[in-house]
This record gives structure tokens, sequence and C-alpha cells, in this order.
């Protein structure tokens, strides 16, 4: 067979195979956008009564969360108990009465896609409004716990990344391939 018989066969073919790979490139490029903030109560900034919760609002369902909320400059964690999740929504029970001072809400969730999502916002609270548990105790030293479900869930996410990546070099190559048979003619 002459070569340019073959390159005009080659060419096509590999067209046709990077073709479904630039397909699942493409589409799946809404599903990398990653879950955002979209409001919180109280509003990061804001001055309020001390509050008995504080609920984080997202742009989609999550999969797990972790609140902590903290006097400004101190290691005191003040929420009760772990987040409730309720679709995009994460609240969080505040143990105690908290004093007069500035506080910041940290959060680190997981998106339904499972990339992580972390960042911290603040309040003040200018007046005390009793919560659930009476006052809040003194410093306590408690830790974060880890979630043995964000490391599934953020190789989760790092499997995608890659499997995006291979596509797109594939991709790549391809037309690599069918410019350079083209050149040839």
């Amino acid at each position: 067979m002459p070569a340019r018989r073959i390159a005009s066969l080659t060419a096509p073919a590999a067209l046709l195979a990077v073709l479904p790979l630039l397909l699942l490139f493409f589409s799946a490029a809404p599903a990398s956008a990653h879950t955002s903030l979209t409001g919180s109560t109280p509003a990061d900034g804001a001055e309020v009564a001390a509050p008995s919760q504080v609920t984080l609002t997202f742009n989609e369902a999550l999969r797990s969360a972790r609140v902590v909320v903290r006097p400004e400059k101190s290691e005191v964690e003040v929420q009760k108990g772990s987040a409730r999740l309720d679709g995009e929504k994460v609240v969080q029970k505040i143990k105690g009465t908290l004093p007069a001072g500035k506080y910041s809400i940290g959060y680190r969730v997981i998106s339904a896609d499972g990339h992580p999502v972390t960042g911290v916002l603040s309040f003040t609270v200018t007046g005390a409004a009793l919560a659930e548990d009476g006052p809040v105790p003194a410093e306590t030293g408690i830790a974060a716990p880890t979630d043995s479900d964000d490391a599934a869930a953020e190789s989760e996410g790092g499997t995608t990344r890659w499997l995006m990546v291979g596509a797109g070099l594939a991709a790549g190559v391809g037309i690599g391939l069918l410019f350079a048979m083209r050149r040839r003619r």
C-alpha cells in the first residue's frame, strides 16, 4: 500500500478514536464546577445577638461537613455536636451563651462530586441570648476530629481530575497525528 493511502486512512481513524475522548472531556466540564457558599446566618461580618446555631448555605447538596465556631484568637470550640446536613444547608448548634466578642466560623465541606471546599467567616456578638445548654465553658482545648470520609472523597475527586487530564492528552495526540498526516500530503 502506498504511504499516501495509509496516511489518508490513518488520519480519519485517529480522529474517530479521539472523538469519544473529546466528548467525555467537554461533557464533564460542568461537573467540575466547585461548590460555593451562597449565604450564612449569621452573615459574614454581621453584628448579632448571641446565636444558638449557625447555618451555611451552599449552591449544591453536600456529602459531608465539619463546622468549627471559635472566639477570635482562641482555640476554644463553642459548637455543640456535629453539623447537620440538610441538602445544600449545614446547620451547626452552638453550646452555651456566647459572650460579646468576635467569632469565626471555619468550615470544610465535601461536595457531591467529591471536592473539598473550605472557608472562614466571622461575626460579632453584641449581646447575649441564652442558648440551649447554658453558658459557654472555659477553655477546653478540644481538637477538631478528622473525617475519614474526607480522604476518600478527595481521592475520588483526584481520580476524576486525572481522567480528564488523560483524555485531554489523548485528544492532543490525536489532533497532532491528524496534522502530521496532513502535512505529509
